[in-house]
């Protein structure tokens, strides 16, 4: 199969916006979907959406790992934060962790965690995955927060990525995936409360475990776009969310060699 050093997914075609002005080497299709191949540095990147939600992120991860052998791969768009987390409007997340919200099993009580079944969603090498796929080990392994350490920053007029700079935060944590967004600040508050997350999506944890499945590395970033359960878009920062979303991610690609992308069976390490 074809090699690319980085998949990048998003599920809109808004939130991979701000990567259009890479230069294109190539473009394909694979499950009715069409993705670019594009050139950064000596770096070769995969580029498409999925379409919202779990089952479409699911499938077309799947189906661009069955077409293209990726050194690792890249979930960014946006995010609704929750009030409590420290997030707001325009900060960015990069997840230590996807915390999968709705399997489990439901009771007059409530919810309870697919964990308390025994049955996991991915039994892989020798380790069970019920209610979460930590990324933590791999931030460690690939030095991602000595690049991105946590903090306040800004962009210049060329849009590279300013430590220190008055614009937004970036901050680590655990992303929560949802199959329906929160609706209302009840909705938010109680699975805040419950998962602990800094904020939700709709694909990542589906993402992560496609990539586990594959033994392909994952990473997750997002921008911040709205507050969870404010459904009041006149409040959103869609346009913001993305470009910082990116901003983080080219920072990221400014600061990792080819090599740190090779897989095991390459010859690299992870």
């Amino acid at each position: 199969m074809e090699r690319v050093d980085l998949t990048i997914l998003g599920a809109t075609e808004g939130e991979i916006a701000p990567l259009a002005a890479l230069k294109t080497l190539d473009t394909v299709r694979f499950a009715d979907c069409a993705f670019s191949i594009r050139a950064y540095r000596d770096l070769r990147l995969l580029i498409g959406t999925t379409g919202i939600g779990k089952v479409n992120a699911a499938a077309i991860t799947a189906a661009a790992l069955s077409n293209f052998t990726s050194g690792e791969v890249c979930n960014v768009g946006c995010a609704g934060a929750y009030s409590g987390s420290g997030l707001s409007i325009a900060d960015v997340l990069i997840a230590d962790a996807c915390l999968v919200a709705d399997e489990g099993i439901l009771t007059k009580e409530g919810p309870a965690p697919l964990s308390e079944m025994g049955i996991p969603l991915v039994y892989k090498n020798g380790r069970a995955f019920c209610d979460c796929f930590p990324l933590a080990d791999h931030i460690r392994r690939k030095d991602i927060r000595a690049i991105l350490p946590e903090g306040v920053y800004g962009t210049g007029p060329s849009g590279a990525l300013l430590l220190g700079a008055h614009g937004f935060e970036l901050r680590y944590g655990p992303s929560l995936t949802v199959a329906m967004t929160s609706g209302d600040a009840q909705t938010a508050s109680d699975r805040f409360h419950r998962f602990g997350a800094l904020a939700e999506n709709m694909e990542g944890s589906a993402i992560a475990q496609t990539c586990l499945l594959f033994d392909v590395p994952f990473l997750e970033i997002r921008g911040i776009s709205n507050m969870a359960g404010d459904r009041e878009k006149a409040r959103w920062d869609l346009p913001a969310a993305c470009d910082h979303c990116i901003a983080v991610v080219m920072r990221l690609l400014d600061n990792r060699t080819k090599q740190s992308f090779r897989l095991p069976r390459d010859g690299g390490k992870n």
